[in-house]
């Protein structure tokens, strides 16, 4: 197997996500950091204009988005499955759920003033990051809630792990973790980061040593790659084949198509389809930096179009 590369910068909530997968499945894996802000030339060259974060690059094949990485890294590594036959839809289902309805509660607490800590260093990382990110909810078909909304919807959320989590179970649906434990994990990781709502974990004692047993996940560092050498092996490497199939009327194999996703960040990534299938759709692409890739999005979420 190529090596797994994931296209990341440390204040990603959801590129923590990722990492900890990686620490606790033993999974060695390579960093390639990029901007918090665009432009990321040489992510976008493996894209074709997908630009949510993190992305994970094994050779010539692009894996977009935490929910289609997770189910790629789960046949990897060690220890358990991250989707237990017995839980699977629970744990699904709470997962999306963080991903997108607790997520916006998240960004709208972890940006209070009092929650900031040092996210920015200076005022112009601030402002271009403001700028980014005006660009990147352009279409967005989502509400950011106001502070009390949020604090309303968080507080709720916590109190509801702390039962869950008490009669000492170690991860959220038993002795052992599922991809529900991760998606809930980098929301809080993110929440907490600035050090402002720290009393708030401080008065629930179950979800603070859950908390702990998973940010050990989280400090299991990648080794360092720079974006040439990544666009290298790309380059050097054949993407996996695919057995081309569409669920789609009208839209074949072969069928120039953009992909997006259908809530935020709605830039798409143009190619030529594959398959799209319940699971996930792929594209081939073809670009001077990369040669030939296939760049995989997860069908929950996304949306196909021709081009």
């Amino acid at each position: 197997m190529a090596e797994l590369i994931l296209h990341h910068y440390p204040e990603s909530p959801f590129s923590e996500k990722v990492r900890a997968i990686f620490g606790a499945k033993r999974l060695a894996w390579r960093s390639l950091q990029v901007s918090m802000v665009m432009p990321r030339p040489a992510t976008i060259a493996l894209t074709g204009g997908y630009r949510r974060i993190p992305v994970l690059q094994v050779g010539a094949d692009i894996y977009c988005d935490t929910a289609l990485i997770a189910e790629y890294l789960d046949d990897l590594g060690t220890g358990p499955t991250l989707y237990p036959g017995g839980q699977m839809l629970a744990a699904q289902t709470l997962a999306r759920w963080v991903d997108t309805e607790l997520f916006w509660a998240a960004v709208t607490l972890r940006f209070l003033p009092e929650n900031m800590g040092a996210f920015f260093t200076d005022p112009a990382t601030a402002q271009a990051f403001a700028e980014d990110r005006a660009n990147f909810a352009a279409g967005a078909q989502v509400r950011r809630p106001a502070a009390d909304e949020a604090r309303a919807r968080y507080a709720r959320f916590l109190a509801e792990m702390e039962t869950q989590l008490g009669d000492g179970r170690p991860y959220l649906f038993g002795a052992d973790w599922s991809v529900a434990d991760f998606s809930v994990y980098h929301m809080l990781w993110f929440i907490h980061a600035g050090g402002g709502m720290a009393d708030q974990l401080a008065a629930r004692s179950h979800v603070s040593a859950w908390m702990e047993r998973m940010g050990a996940f989280g400090e299991h560092a990648g080794e360092a790659i720079t974006a040439d050498d990544a666009l290298a092996i790309a380059h050097a490497a054949e993407p996996l084949p695919v057995e081309q199939a569409s669920d789609l009327p009208g839209l074949a194999p072969g069928t120039e198509v953009n992909v997006a996703p259908v809530d935020y960040g709605v830039m798409p990534s143009h190619g030529t389809l594959l398959r799209c299938d319940t699971n996930s759709i792929v594209i081939r692409r073809e670009h001077a930096l990369t040669g030939a890739v296939n760049v995989h999005f997860p069908r929950h979420g996304f949306g196909v179009t021709r081009y």
